[in-house]
């Protein structure tokens, strides 16, 4: 028996690829032999090479609308001008850092809580360095989607490009509600849960019923609170 499980094991980039095309395989081998390292490498270095391909486009978007409310506190030019130069500056630093130290920090975090979510919400058994492998390898799901925005960025010269429903609406919804909500509705987060719901079932034993569900809900509190944050703070 156990030379036969042993046999089922893939190597890393069969998991990488099957991630995407067979990820109960790619997640039971995970189940018997968890690893994190290289698909958390490849989250970072794509992560930063969207920054900086982007960052000349992204960059003076956000400068703009960081004008705007330094103008509706009443800022004089000249404050205007100097917390602009102060605020390129960082954004050109803790653009990359972000990629390097933020991106990690943030899979950390949210595979802690869907650890959370398994064994104290629901009362099952695993291991956190099984649910953060899972959960950096669905996250290549995001990562395609991440790649695939770049020529589109670049084309119409805006970072506001996603694949959802909300790219139906007219232009002068973006800054609504549910413009924000309908925007996480994204194709490719859509499928990296459904992704983390077959790696949640694995490694927890649940039914794909009860790890589907659970993913639903904590999809959906994520684009609440996404949705939110964006409202505030643009």
């Amino acid at each position: 028996m156990e030379e036969n499980n042993t046999s089922k094991d893939l190597s890393v980039v069969q998991k990488l690829v099957g991630v995407f095309f067979s990820p109960r395989d790619s997640f039971e081998s995970i189940d018997r032999k968890p690893d994190w390292l290289v698909p958390l490498i490849v989250v970072v270095l794509i992560t930063l090479i969207f920054t900086m391909v982007t960052l000349p486009i992204t960059m003076p978007e956000q400068m703009e609308k960081q004008r705007v409310k330094f103008e509706e506190r009443g800022m004089s030019d000249d404050e205007i001008d100097q917390a602009m130069a102060m605020g390129e500056k960082i954004g050109k630093i803790s653009g990359p850092i972000g990629a390097v130290i933020v991106v990690p920090i943030m899979l950390l975090i949210f595979a802690l809580i869907f650890w959370f979510v398994g064994n104290i919400v629901l009362g099952g058994q695993t291991t956190f360095k099984k649910m953060f492998s899972v959960y950096t390898y669905s996250s290549l799901i995001g990562m395609f989607g991440l790649l695939l925005r770049i020529p589109l960025i670049l084309s119409k010269q805006t970072a506001d490009v996603h694949f959802s429903i909300a790219s139906f609406l007219p232009a002068d919804q973006s800054k609504t509600f549910v413009y924000n909500i309908l925007k996480g509705f994204d194709i490719f987060a859509i499928w990296q849960y459904i992704v983390l719901a077959i790696g949640f079932a694995v490694i927890y034993k649940f039914s794909m019923k009860k790890s589907g569900w659970t993913m639903a809900v904590l999809f959906l509190i994520t684009i609440l609170i996404s949705a939110g944050f964006s409202q505030m703070f643009g």
